[in-house]
C-alpha cells in the first residue's frame, strides 16, 4: 500500500468520523445525554483542536445511565446512517464489552483483526465505527474487581470469534492462538454463552451511587486504574474543540490523561507516530465534499 493510498484513506476516514461525531453531539445535546471525548481523542482535542494527526478513530466516554438513555434514543429517534452495537445486541461484529457507534454502509477490517480471527471481512465487514467506553460508580476495591472482570472480557470474544492459528511468529503466539480456537470451538454449541459473560460481567460491577467512578470496560487493567477518578472531577463536562465544532471534555481532563499518558502534551517520537493498519476500508454511498 503506497504512502499516498494510504494517506488518503486516513483523511477519508477521519472525515466520516468527524461527521459522525457532530451527529452524535447532536443527538446527545437535543435529549440532555452527557459524555466526553477520551483517550486519543482526549489528547487530539487539547494537543491538536482535532484528530492526533495520524489518528483513525475516536474513543468517547459517558456514565452507564446516560448510555441507557442513548439506547433509547435510537430506538425511537431517526438517527440516519448511524446505529449503535453492543455485547447485549445480535451484531455479529461486535467483539468487545463496550458498545460502539457505527456507519452503516461503511467497511473499515483492521490489519490485526485479519490476522488473528478467521472473520476477515472480504465479502462483510465491521463498519467504520468509534468506541464509548462507559463508566460505572465504584469504591477503592475497584481493581479487585477490574482483575476479576478481565476472563469475563476475554471469554467473551474468544468464544464468539474464532481465532486463526497463528504460525511462524514463535511458539507463543501460536500456543496463545491455540488456547482461543480451543476456547471457541468448546462454546460454539452455546451461540448465548458470549452474551451471558456479559451478563456475569455487569453483575459483578455493579455498585450504589458514590463519590468515583470508572471505566471497567477498557482491556488492560492500567487503563482502568487510569479512569479512576471523583465524579465531581469529571462532571460537569468543559467544552473543547474538535475538528472545528465544539464537543465534550472531563472537567479534569488533564488528572486522567497524565495519569495514563504522562506528558501528553509532548509529541512521541516518529517511529511511535502510527495508526491502526487497515485491511479492508469501504466508504460505500459516503458524499465525499469535491
Amino acid at each position: 500500500m503506497s504512502e499516498i493510498y494510504k494517506q488518503e484513506l486516513l483523511k477519508k476516514t477521519q472525515i466520516v468520523l468527524t461527521d459522525m461525531m457532530r451527529q452524535f453531539d447532536k443527538l446527545c445535546r437535543d435529549n440532555d445525554i452527557d459524555y466526553f471525548v477520551s483517550y486519543g481523542t482526549a489528547i487530539g482535542a487539547v494537543r491538536h483542536q482535532g484528530f492526533i494527526p495520524w489518528d483513525d478513530d475516536i474513543d468517547l466516554g459517558m456514565m452507564r445511565s446516560d448510555y441507557e438513555k442513548l439506547k433509547k434514543v435510537f430506538e425511537t429517534q431517526d438517527t440516519g446512517n448511524l446505529f449503535l452495537s453492543s455485547p447485549d445486541m445480535d451484531d455479529e461484529w461486535h467483539e468487545k464489552f463496550f458498545p460502539k457507534l457505527n456507519y452503516r454502509g461503511t467497511v473499515y477490517v483492521s490489519e490485526n483483526w485479519h490476522d488473528n480471527f478467521e472473520k476477515d471481512g472480504e465479502v462483510d465487514g465491521r463498519p467504520i465505527n468509534f468506541d464509548i467506553f462507559l463508566y460505572d460508580y465504584c469504591d477503592e476495591n475497584f481493581m479487585q474487581i477490574a482483575k476479576k472482570s478481565m476472563s469475563y472480557k476475554r471469554n467473551y470474544m474468544y468464544t464468539k470469534f474464532k481465532a486463526k492459528l497463528i504460525k511462524g511468529k514463535g511458539i507463543g503466539a501460536f500456543v496463545s492462538s491455540l488456547v482461543k480456537r480451543i476456547m471457541y470451538d468448546i462454546h460454539s454449541s452455546d451461540p448465548d454463552y458470549p452474551k451471558k459473560q456479559f451478563w456475569k460481567y455487569l453483575k459483578l460491577i455493579e455498585h450504589p451511587e458514590s463519590d468515583y467512578i470508572v471505566c471497567y470496560d477498557t482491556w488492560t487493567e492500567s487503563d482502568v486504574k487510569g479512569s479512576y477518578i471523583r465524579y465531581d472531577e469529571s462532571f460537569p463536562t468543559v467544552p473543547v474543540m474538535f475538528e472545528g465544532f465544539e464537543v465534550k471534555i472531563q472537567k479534569n481532563y488533564d488528572k486522567t490523561l497524565r495519569e495514563t499518558y504522562g506528558d501528553y502534551m509532548q509529541l512521541p517520537p516518529v517511529d511511535q507516530r502510527v495508526a491502526h493498519r487497515p485491511y479492508n476500508v469501504s466508504f460505500g454511498d459516503y458524499k465525499f465534499d469535491e
